[in-house]
């Protein structure tokens, strides 16, 4: 079907305006007036006026095509399952999270000190360069062969109120 640019009022218009001129100047006999047979010119009139009415009262409907697509959401067929996460508490990111394996306990000449190890907070934690100096302790132990030692580590308890903690180890 070709696409009319032209509104369907308007070719309607113009389509009766067509008709009653091609009516209009359409050659008719000369009659006498005296015979007052007019029955051909009302047939005719009335058959015109028919004509006007049907071209004029035409299917006014657009041409219906098919619907096609009907956008939906969607709507997976089986349940999404999703993995079960621990829970996190607010405010606490993983920026935040110290292994607990890299907790160690020293046995210093002064007493037991609990420390993160420094060495394995290098290996085991993304962020150990951004752990705040101000934390950082040195103690001095005696190794296995009784040598005495400096190890570096962080204080727990300065790291907990700058708001770091330890995770727990599963």
């Amino acid at each position: 079907m070709i696409p009319n640019s032209m509104p369907r009022s308007f070719m309607k218009l113009v389509l009766s305006a067509a008709v009653a001129a091609t009516l209009a100047a359409s050659p008719v006999q000369a009659r006498d007036a005296t015979r007052g047979d007019d029955s051909a010119a009302i047939i005719a009139a009335l058959l015109g006026l028919v004509t006007l009415g049907v071209l004029l009262s035409g299917n006014d409907d657009e041409p219906t095509y098919p619907s096609g697509h009907v956008a939906r959401p969607y709507k997976p067929t089986h349940p999404q399952v999703y993995p079960h996460r621990p829970h996190r508490p607010r405010g606490i990111s993983k920026y935040r999270e110290l292994p607990s394996s890299c907790l160690r306990e020293y046995r210093t000449q002064t007493g037991r000190k609990i420390m993160f190890s420094n060495h394995c907070l290098s290996k085991e934690f993304k962020y150990a360069r951004d752990l705040p100096r101000s934390c950082e302790s040195t103690v001095v132990v005696k190794n296995r062969k009784g040598v005495y030692v400096t190890r570096r580590g962080y204080k727990p308890d300065c790291l907990s109120k700058r708001g770091y903690r330890a995770t727990r180890a599963y």
